[in-house]
């Protein structure tokens, strides 16, 4: 593997583009574990979650090959896996932002208000639980108040598939929804659920497998 200068390979990660990321396969960047480059990554995300948010599709699959060649740099860094998954997805999605990021991620609990309402949203309905996977939520959610179990359970409900394609669908949203204020919220969304141990109390993921119970419910009195 030969050894790339570290200011040109500040250069290639902060510009990526096609021929950046030629360059990086080319030298195996991510060839072996290095903290300076785990660094650099980390400082860079704002500027690579800028990109993606803007339409650099080349973000996403640096991302992609980045965390394939040298998955040790984020192994045990739950936030920092999420925001890299975030930013690839947002990255790949088509479509750029018609609002300006920053002022979503500094207010950001101004744009999360009542945002758990986009859950209702015909776009979340391919995010689905299985009717065996609700059932043991009936009685709580039927109530309207949910056990600390419960809470527990509903995390474990998002695990690592359903977190992406949940994900994907509120890019989709962010860039693509005709309605500006649901764009800002979806993307106020993605930024809230950067820990992936709070899913199971996020309000628009509770709202989301309420709706699937009540959905169910419904369809068994038109049944019966």
């Amino acid at each position: 593997m030969v050894t790339i200068h570290p200011e040109l390979r500040r250069i290639l990660l902060a510009n990526p583009n096609l021929d950046a990321l030629n360059t990086i396969i080319e030298y195996q960047l991510f060839g072996k574990p290095c903290q300076r480059i785990a660094d650099e990554i980390v400082r860079l995300l704002p500027y690579w979650e800028q990109q993606a948010c803007e339409g650099n599709v080349v973000i996403g699959a640096l991302i992609q090959y980045m965390t394939e060649s040298s998955p040790i740099f984020i192994k045990d860094e739950k936030i920092l896996k999420a925001n890299l998954l975030r930013i690839q997805i947002l990255a790949l999605t088509p479509g750029i932002f018609t609002f300006p990021a920053i002022e979503i991620q500094e207010q950001l609990g101004k744009f999360l208000q009542t945002a758990d309402l986009l859950a209702d949203l015909p776009e979340l309905e391919v995010v689905s639980f299985s009717a065996h996977e609700i059932a043991p939520l009936a009685s709580d959610l039927t109530c309207f108040r949910l056990s600390p179990h419960s809470r527990r359970y509903i995390q474990n409900l998002f695990h690592a598939e359903r977190r992406e394609a949940m994900l994907s669908v509120l890019a989709y949203i962010a860039k693509s929804y005709p309605v500006l204020s649901i764009c800002q919220k979806a993307y106020a969304l993605m930024l809230s659920l950067d820990n992936p141990n709070i899913w199971g109390r996020n309000p628009f993921c509770l709202r989301l497998v309420a709706n699937r119970f009540w959905d169910y419910q419904l369809a068994k009195t038109i049944k019966a």
